[in-house]
């Protein structure tokens, strides 16, 4: 197949859960079939476009600058939006002069195929001449928005994510239907676009891994090291670090009073760098490499309260034979099994115990950590999870 692969951003460096995602899924389908990836980039972007091309794509870009979050004009532009019909990520993913280059590359050739990534991108994808579409959904976006009108701090930002929230159900259930299939990333996804949005073109894929890439690599562990890995500017890790460093890791310094809580990922927020001021936690921050800290980490942990979609980061721990603890919500579409693969627990004292439990008891530690290896390397290989992602694919466009 001839593909147009259609997303935001380039996916390096590899330092968010969702560039991992695409990123297993692409390398393999650009294997198998002519993919021509169109994202916008900016300055910044530059020295990675070599390392997007050599995953086989043949690359197209369109010139794009992003506001900064904390600059004024964000927050106009935030304003702005309360007049708006669309969610706000909606209209900042928008670009007509992306949309334009899609039409032209599609005019000058014959493509058998669209991929739309994350609905926030549909904008830019709908309507566009192409045999047939299909939408990559990392998560259900409007129940985000819903859980963050239920637990955000202040009655403010309730205001604005149920605002935000109504809208994206109602863009992300219409834009769904204009395309021929959609890839969902778990069971618990793919019924939730069935039973609010009556999708019936939705499939399920698994959580893929590079299982190659993340191996244990025979470093030992740092003893009472405690291991958060994921990006520092999405709101649902804020606010599961806040919960957690506030909550939980109080409760494990009275009884591991040595123990140490690393924070590491990209373009942490101001509210993460001020969780470093407290006792035993420290911010790594970004790094080229996060395979190290994984290899040293006693535990890793996901208190995630918001989210949606699934944690490749959970599997990618467990791949490098580490053992977790994380919310339910954490852990949210993941075919494991609590006390088995990995621990769930869903108040402070609960998740203070299991991670006092696990940083005390090696051997029920490395039991988990093992039996977590073992089903991640069995059923989550990037390769399996891409074929599953290319049948989607063809059938879509046999379909048409």
């Amino acid at each position: 197949m001839k593909i147009l692969f259609l997303q935001k951003r380039i996916l390096f460096p590899v330092d968010a859960g969702w560039k991992i995602r695409t990123l297993n899924v692409l390398k393999h389908l650009a294997r198998w079939h002519e993919v021509t990836y169109l994202c916008n980039v900016q300055p910044d972007d530059e020295p990675f476009l070599n390392e997007m091309r050599a995953s086989g794509v043949r690359l197209e870009t369109v010139p794009w600058s992003e506001t900064p979050r904390s600059s004024p004009r964000f927050y106009f532009q935030l304003a702005a939006n309360l007049l708006s019909k669309y969610p706000f990520t909606a209209s900042k993913d928008y670009d007509p002069a992306l949309r334009r280059r899609a039409q032209t590359l599609l005019a000058e050739e014959t493509y058998d195929l669209l991929i739309c990534d994350f609905v926030q991108m549909a904008r830019n994808a709908i309507g566009l001449p192409v045999r047939a579409s299909v939408l990559f959904q990392h998560n259900v976006e409007a129940q985000i928005y819903e859980r963050h009108a239920q637990n955000a701090r202040g009655w403010l930002k309730r205001k604005f994510m149920g605002l935000q929230w109504q809208k994206m159900k109602r863009f992300e259930a219409e834009a769904g239907r204009q395309f021929d299939a959609v890839v969902a990333v778990s069971e618990a996804d793919r019924q939730h676009y069935h039973d609010h949005y009556d999708w019936n073109h939705a499939h399920t894929i698994d959580t893929a891994v590079d299982t190659d890439y993340f191996q244990p690599n025979g470093t030992a562990e740092t003893a009472d090291r405690v291991l958060f890995i994921g990006s520092l500017d999405w709101i649902p890790n804020e606010d599961g670090l806040a919960y957690f460093v506030e909550q939980v890791w109080p409760l494990v310094r009275q009884e591991r009073p040595q123990a140490v809580f690393e924070i590491v990922g990209r373009n942490p927020s101001r509210g993460v760098e001020r969780l470093a001021g407290q006792p035993g936690v420290k911010l790594i921050g970004t790094v080229p490499d996060v395979r190290p800290h994984l290899a040293q980490a006693t535990v890793v942990v996901v208190p995630l309260l918001v989210g949606g979609g699934t944690r490749i980061k959970i599997f990618e721990a467990m791949a490098m034979q580490k053992a977790v603890v994380s919310t339910s919500l954490g852990a949210e579409g993941l075919a494991v099994e609590s006390g088995k693969h990995l621990v769930l627990a869903d108040e402070p004292g609960e998740f203070a115990d299991a991670v006092v439990r696990l940083l005390r008891d090696e051997a029920g530690r490395q039991a988990i950590a093992s039996q977590a290896a073992q089903l991640v390397n069995q059923r989550y290989g990037a390769e399996t999870i891409a074929r599953q992602f290319e049948a989607i694919c063809q059938q879509a466009a046999l379909d048409k």
